[in-house]
Order: C-alpha cells, then structure tokens, then sequence
C-alpha cells in the first residue's frame, strides 16, 4: 500500500492509500474536509499525454491548482473513478514525490 495525493476531488487535495490499478474506497467526512468527500476508483498509470489532458482539464476548472503545471512526474499517474457519484479524472502524485519536491523546492538540500 503506497500514499498518494489525488488533486481537486470538490476543489480539495486528499492522501489516500491505495495500490496502483486496485479498486480503492476513501471517504473524507465533513469533520475534516468541510464537506463528505467519497472517492471510489482506481490510481493508475498513465502516459504523459494523458496525465498532462488531464492536469491541464483540472486547473481549467479550478485555477487554485495551477501550481500542477510546473509537475513533472517521474511516472505519471491519475486517478479514474468517483468522486460523490460524479465521474472524473484526476492527476495523482505519489506522497513521496511531493515531500522530494517540497524538500528540494523550499529547503535546498
């Protein structure tokens, strides 16, 4: 099981755990994401192609996230499933990544 941050389920960016290419579940209650966040689907490998689709499709609809055009992931991944019933596609980093971005972008080590 590895950790990974989905970006814009409803506008908010969430951890899960999850294998690649295995159905998951997630639920976010109101208590912590403002509103019940469900997520069922799967975290899957994708081209560049069409990770950057559907990067590009997610900052269109919330300028929040523009921050994504500046990812390169090492491996592409997204996520393809629900979010409260509604079907999306969403960009996927692995939670390690993040933290190796972090670290090289604001603490130069």
């Amino acid at each position: 099981m590895e950790r990974f941050l989905i970006y814009n389920a409803e506008g908010k960016s969430l951890v899960v755990d999850a294998e690649i290419g295995k159905p998951f579940y997630f639920c976010c209650p109101e208590e912590e994401c403002g509103l019940m966040i469900i997520l069922e689907g799967v975290i899957r490998y994708a081209s560049f192609k069409e990770f950057t689709k559907v990067r590009d499709e997610t900052v269109m609809q919330n300028k929040e996230f523009k921050v994504l055009e500046r990812i390169a992931p090492k491996q592409p991944i997204i996520f393809e499933g629900s979010v409260n019933g509604r079907q999306v596609k969403l960009p996927v980093e692995r939670l390690e990544d993040v933290a190796e971005r972090f670290i090289d972008m604001y603490l130069n080590l």
